[in-house]
């Protein structure tokens, strides 16, 4: 999951006297005590969550005390840093996107061994574990994912004959269609929203940048991304979208109106579902996400999410992996899908009732077993979406009227020398 601000300051790891172990080797399989890093916040639903995956833990380790920390995103690359130098956890939560960079930082423990002996690692999505491997090592698990759908009125949908649209085409369609026929907006396209945006330009063929060697190239005028770009701004151009989701994210251009029967499609995650109820339900018996629609069929989606990995430092990785499989056991997967919304990592579990029947999850968890991308891997990415906004701007310009043969170019050069600054 990408967060802002953590990966440039993540990055300094790199130039950091590797410290720690990375190891492999067996360790003492009894400990009296095993220190756990959560991300971000805990709320009463999570704490409850923790402490009873520690009792599980404890049954089989009782004399094994564990000890939870919660640190905020924005604090992480910091932590992480000082742990590669002084103590560090036993097992921590890491952003899927940040993986690579702490492996090769010599951060993360070898647990290539503990992650093939695990029972469950034959129903895992092949993507999701891929992402934990480098160099014939294993340094994560997955844990959980969150990815956007398209949220739908499947009542007004049903009323003027559409299925949910699988296209860029039907979409459109299907938007017109809810504006003549329920006096609503057919689709909020928010031009802050490079999450959502992503999806359009990986449809396409397209991507944001391409590294060779060490330079990276920005691709915002390749043809390609600039048909999705110019795709997604047409939406407001043409009207489909209204213009005063210019500027805004998802969730300022889109949840209100949803919630109270004035927007009939937009895209986020199913997390949004306490957001909209807590605006208003109106039609909320209604609700419904299906996988984004592409240029020809379902879009790719942003992938992010979390794993989980033994620190290097541990001098009990065997200890360390046993608490990895208790939380991320599948039945304590689904108990905090329950608890966070966050989609579990195991294929099996993802096509099950569970989620199929779930109106408002069924959607996402299929985007979640499709094409899962991520964005560009350099530690500048985060200077890019939350300090330039380079894409926020280049969708916003093109919604305003500008002409692509002046925008792309300028913010593209904005997005390559940006990419291939100093991570320093």
């Amino acid at each position: 999951m990408r967060f802002p601000k953590m990966a440039a300051a993540a990055s300094a790891a790199l130039l950091l006297t590797t410290a720690c172990g990375g190891g492999g080797e067996d360790g003492a399989d009894s400990a009296d005590k095993i220190e756990i890093w959560r991300m971000g916040d805990a709320s009463e639903a999570q704490n409850e969550f923790m402490d009873a995956v520690t009792a599980e833990f404890q049954e089989e380790h009782p004399d094994t005390e564990v000890e939870i920390q919660w640190i905020p995103w924005d604090e992480f690359a910091q932590r992480f840093q000082t742990a590669m130098v002084s103590d560090g956890p036993d097992v921590v939560e890491i952003g899927n996107d940040q993986v690579r960079t702490w492996a090769e930082a010599g951060a993360l423990y070898d647990v290539s061994s503990y992650a093939e002996d695990w029972e469950n690692r034959g129903d895992f999505l092949e993507g999701a574990y891929a992402n934990g491997t480098f160099d014939d090592a294993q340094y994560s698990v997955p844990w959980y994912s969150g990815v956007r759908a398209l949220w739908y009125r499947s009542d007004w949908l049903e009323d003027i004959g559409k299925e949910p649209p699988t296209t860029w085409a039907e979409l459109r369609t299907t938007a017109q269609a809810i504006e003549e026929e329920k006096d609503a907006v057919g689709f909020a396209a928010p031009t802050d929203f490079v999450n959502g945006v992503a999806s359009f330009v990986w449809s396409a063929g397209g991507d944001f940048a391409t590294k060779d060697g060490d330079t990276w190239t920005g691709q915002l005028e390749s043809k390609e991304t600039r048909e999705a770009l110019e795709f997604y701004a047409d939406l407001t151009k043409d009207g489909i979208s209204p213009e005063a989701c210019i500027g805004l994210n998802e969730v300022d251009c889109a949840h209100a109106d949803f919630a109270n029967g004035k927007l009939g499609m937009f895209i986020d995650g199913p997390w949004a579902k306490q957001q909209l109820e807590e605006i208003g339900d109106t039609g909320s018996e209604h609700w419904a996400t299906a996988p984004i629609p592409g240029k020809d069929g379902i879009a790719p989606a942003f992938g992010g999410g979390a794993d989980l990995a033994v620190w290097g430092t541990t001098e009990v990785p065997d200890v360390a992996f046993d608490y990895i499989k208790v939380i991320n056991s599948k039945e304590n997967s689904l108990a905090y899908n329950e608890v966070s919304t966050m989609f579990p990592a195991y294929g099996d579990l993802l096509e099950s009732d569970t989620f199929a029947d779930d109106p408002i999850l069924a959607g996402a968890a299929e985007q979640a077993t499709g094409d899962l991308r991520l964005f560009p891997d350099t530690a500048n990415w985060g200077h890019v979406q939350w300090e330039l906004a380079t894409v926020q701007n280049a969708v916003r310009r093109l919604a305003d009227g500008e002409d692509a043969a002046e925008v792309l170019p300028e913010l593209n050069g904005e997005l390559t020398d940006a990419l291939n600054r100093s991570e320093d």
